[in-house]
């Protein structure tokens, strides 16, 4: 990956976190949890970006910002938040709420 979509993509998630955080926030989620699902997002937004098996996948297509943020989000509000994933923390929320 260039140093440019390195930046590309650090922009984007940037702009998807906060929108995740206000989403979270709105639904009453703690700011301290809300830190914490946007973190273990972060680690695992980049480290899907960098992935040695998507290596030839990324040559390929570029992997969309959005569902590679969605993604990750969902993971890491499953892990924090597990009922949250039948309402505010679903796959399709969490995608609206981004866009």
């Amino acid at each position: 990956m260039t140093e440019y979509d390195n930046d590309t993509y650090s922009v984007h998630f940037a702009r998807f976190a906060a929108k995740l955080e206000a989403h979270l926030l709105k639904y009453g989620v703690a700011c301290s949890d809300a830190d914490m699902i946007i973190e273990e997002s972060s680690v695992l937004y980049f480290e899907r970006l960098k992935s040695p098996t998507k290596k030839l996948f990324k040559l390929i297509k570029k992997q969309e910002p959005a569902k590679v943020f969605v993604d990750s989000a969902y993971k890491a509000i499953e892990n924090h938040i597990p009922e949250a994933k039948q309402t505010f923390g679903s796959y399709g929320e969490i995608s609206n709420c981004i866009h």
